[in-house]
């Protein structure tokens, strides 16, 4: 294990600047774009052999049938933790619980269940008024609201994203395609913009919403060993790190974008209408 040293060209890499002077890392820090994927490769070293034992970068769950075999796998992953110079927060840690939550979704005695949090934007959707805004909402809530519906997320493969901005707030889904070809909700996105945001002009609202809704799926979109599909029916997204524009705001977002591998693709409004709901609240 190389229990996170950097090398001494990472050192120089990893330098800032501040009042005091020049300071350079001495192990990988937070906020590098490959350290993501650098620390899950150290953590799949780690536990390459623990059966019973998973982990997604740093969320580790151990499982097992019985209590004995439960404490033999523990065991094994502390002492291997000690070896790599690894830490527990004890304050985010659950330890012989029957149910757990996990990624998104409540694990335990054989089942996998999406949190209610995934479902929120729906179940909580305000009181429609209008006759249109009825059957919208009844034509979308019938489909997508029982639990079932939702797919548990598969990191073999590429995730999409559909995403859409109101004058008023953003929304998305997450979608994963099936063996059948067939895209699967994963859970599904909300959010109202502040007085300022709701002033910006339509682009800017499309760009801040997919930069809420990357932000929101960080866990699942940022270390995707592929490009994430992004559909949006606002076409002007599809150039958006082409685009030369003086608008200092967009640039800024583009720059964040940027730390995402992704392919944005433009969509009919009437293909893109779970997203354009959940952005209508």
């Amino acid at each position: 294990m190389d229990k996170g040293l950097l090398s001494e060209r990472a050192k120089e890499i990893s330098a800032f600047a501040t009042p005091y002077g020049l300071y350079q890392y001495k192990v990988m820090p937070f906020g590098m774009k490959n350290a993501p994927a650098t620390f899950q490769r150290l953590i799949n070293r780690l536990i390459t052999d623990i059966d019973g034992c998973k982990a997604y970068i740093d969320d580790v769950i151990i499982y097992s049938n019985t209590w004995e075999t439960h404490l033999e796998i523990m065991r094994k992953f502390f002492q291997r933790l000690r070896e790599a110079s690894l830490m527990i927060n004890l304050v985010k840690s659950e330890f012989g619980c029957g149910h757990v939550t996990y990624l998104g979704h409540i694990v335990g005695q054989g089942k996998v269940k999406p949190i209610s949090a995934k479902i929120e934007a729906i179940s909580a959707f305000p009181q429609p008024s209008t006759k249109k805004q009825v059957m919208h909402f009844l034509g979308m809530a019938a489909l997508l609201q029982s639990g079932p519906v939702l797919s548990a997320p598969d990191f073999s493969r590429p995730f999409k994203l559909a995403v859409d901005a109101s004058d008023i707030a953003a929304g998305a889904v997450l979608l994963q395609e099936d063996d059948n070809g067939i895209d699967n909700p994963v859970a599904y996105f909300s959010c109202k913009f502040n007085h300022h945001q709701r002033n910006y002009s339509t682009v800017e609202k499309e760009c801040l919403a997919l930069i809420l809704v990357l932000q929101h799926f960080d866990v699942y979109v940022s270390s995707a060993g592929v490009p994430i599909e992004v559909f949006s029916d606002h076409n002007p997204l599809v150039f958006i790190h082409r685009m030369k524009d003086k608008n200092q705001r967009l640039l800024r977002w583009s720059l964040i974008l940027s730390e995402y591998n992704m392919h944005i693709q433009h969509i009919k409004g009437q293909d893109n209408l779970i997203a354009d709901c959940l952005s209508r609240p």
